[in-house]
């Protein structure tokens, strides 16, 4: 019976409520959060025969190191009360209980990030999945959204090499899934909406499941801005890939140009005069945004918001000259450009 997986899970279920009532809410937690298993481990022929079995509850690392100091106590509470379940089972025994250790899997956004953001990722592979159940249940014709999808899953399978992950969908082209969906195997519409479905079901559940850092996340509209918003994608892909120095000065430069492409797409000189009233060239961005902050937020705080603009810019040029350049330096270069991106696109009432 205990390699029923149903019977499992409902025995399980029962062992839950125990702990429940038992006020044993850690040991609760670990069991909702947890894989469990069953394997027999023993088999002993006398008097009928009776099955040993080992009870494997997976659990993630973060959890493990914390119940480490008492894991012994853990499984053997839930032992008792498995075995209090079982207490009229004459051929199988709970031999033992084991919490198990399992890294958890994540997807490491900065591998994609010239490619995908998370919000993109996520968007690019519902397009590959409502496409694909489009066209095979007739509200789309083939012919007319295969070149876009062919371009689409070119990039989208790039992403998962970089993730090293395999991709899920093996057709590069629509017309290889016409043939699948036509050679009889999936012969209705909902056989194909649920092929479709389960054939990304792991991989959206693994995307939702992964958290993107928000250190280096832009919080504003970059519509329109497309060369800032280049600049910050390809700022986020070097700074996970810098390694040595002249690669941390590469960040710095890249900083700087995006600080300057951000003056020069905000600041007007009909409405933002120039406080030291000398024409200001096309590549001083700290003027430039002085002189933005100044005519846009009048008032104290002026002066705040000129320091730390004048601050970022001030970093990534610092940084572009360093020889002895840093991971460290250059993270926080980073940070301090993509706060000001941030800070201006708020300005500019960009908010998402």
């Amino acid at each position: 019976m205990l390699e029923n997986k149903n019977y499992l899970r409902k025995l399980m279920l029962t062992v839950t409520e125990l702990l429940v009532g038992q006020k044993e809410t850690e040991i609760v937690n670990i069991l909702n959060d947890s894989e469990i298993s069953c394997e027999e481990v023993h088999y002993d022929n006398w008097n009928g025969g009776t099955t040993y079995y080992s009870i494997n509850i997976i659990t993630n690392v973060e959890q493990f190191i914390k119940i480490l100091p008492i894991q012994d106590v853990i499984e053997d509470k839930i032992k008792q009360n498995l075995e209090l379940i079982l207490r009229t089972l004459e051929n199988e025994k709970i031999s033992s209980i084991c919490i198990i250790p399992q890294s958890t899997q994540q997807i490491q956004w900065d591998k994609i990030i010239n490619l995908y953001s998370k919000d993109e990722f996520v968007s690019e592979i519902n397009y590959l999945k409502d496409i694909m159940i489009a066209v095979a249940t007739g509200s789309k014709m083939i012919q007319d959204v295969n070149n876009e999808y062919q371009k689409k899953y070119l990039k989208f399978n790039e992403a998962m090499r970089s993730l090293g992950l395999e991709n899920p969908n093996p057709y590069s082209q629509l017309w290889q899934w016409y043939g699948k969906w036509s050679s009889g195997e999936l012969p209705q519409y909902k056989d194909r909406r649920t092929f479709i479905g389960k054939m990304f079901e792991k991989l959206l559940k693994l995307t939702m499941e992964s958290q993107q850092s928000e250190l280096l996340n832009i919080s504003v509209n970059l519509n329109g801005w497309d060369r800032i918003e280049r600049s910050v994608r390809e700022i986020k892909f070097r700074i996970s890939q810098a390694q040595v120095e002249e690669q941390f000065q590469a960040v710095g430069l890249l900083c700087r140009d995006t600080i300057i492409s951000l003056a020069q797409e905000v600041y007007n000189p009909e409405k933002h005069k120039i406080l030291d009233n000398i024409d200001v060239s096309r590549t001083d961005a700290k003027r430039m945004l002085d002189a933005y902050f100044s005519s846009e937020i009048p008032g104290k705080t002026n002066e705040n918001l000129r320091r730390y603009a004048r601050s970022s810019n001030d970093l990534a040029n610092d940084l572009t000259h360093r020889r002895t350049a840093t991971v460290k330096e250059a993270s926080i270069c980073v940070s301090a450009t993509i706060s000001l991106v941030n800070l201006i696109g708020i300005l500019e009432n960009r908010q998402m």
